[in-house]
């Protein structure tokens, strides 16, 4: 993490909340803590956020864009290659990051219950990415041909969602819960 002095005052802003939630749980953080923790005034801290709850909105926001950022790194590394070894890392990036930090998963969650357009964004494109592959494998025919791909995309995503609790609880790994959601999606569905 960069040293405060490096961040800007939102980024320590944001930092400080994330750090407060992560120690005391998201609905006990105070904008008064925030400040003291940010090493900002309460009127700097009140003129980039109006509340706590902005203020992990906006971490959200950004916490969105680098997920997307590093799963198009994914998607552009194993362009020409395998789609099912594609579709493995972006899946095992998906839920990796629910594991780096047990308050971006929290706040992730919370934030799904009503998500902010951002979140929205990105499990769109998400399923969009996932529905790509997936066309690719039936394009190759290793796909059965009664296999409906939208159907099998959102499978995905909702193997993702159930998975999760089990990344975070390690009871398995963000592999070994891949290996098995692609083994119960695919059993039935890859031509023999």
């Amino acid at each position: 993490m960069a040293k405060d002095s490096e961040m800007s005052a939102r980024e320590r802003i944001m930092s400080a909340a994330i750090e407060l939630a992560d120690r005391q749980g998201t609905g006990r953080v105070t904008m008064s803590a925030v400040a003291v923790r940010a090493k900002v005034s309460r009127p700097t801290l009140y003129s980039y956020f109006p509340n706590v709850s902005r203020i992990l909105d906006a971490w959200v926001v950004q916490e969105v864009a680098k997920v997307d950022s590093r799963l198009q790194g994914v998607l552009d590394a194993g362009a020409g290659s395998d789609p099912i070894a594609v579709l493995e890392n972006y899946i095992d990036l998906q839920l990796t990051y629910f594991i780096e930090s047990p308050t971006r998963a929290l706040l992730t969650a919370a934030a799904l219950r009503s998500p902010p357009q951002s979140v929205t964004e990105h499990v769109e494109r998400f399923r969009t990415d996932v529905r790509s592959l997936l066309w690719i494998l039936h394009g190759q025919g290793r796909l059965r041909a009664d296999v409906d791909v939208d159907l099998l995309a959102g499978l995905v995503i909702a193997g993702i969602t159930s998975m999760t609790p089990h990344v975070l609880n390690e009871q398995m790994s963000p592999t070994e819960a891949r290996h098995q959601l692609l083994d119960i999606l695919f059993r039935g569905s890859l031509r023999s």
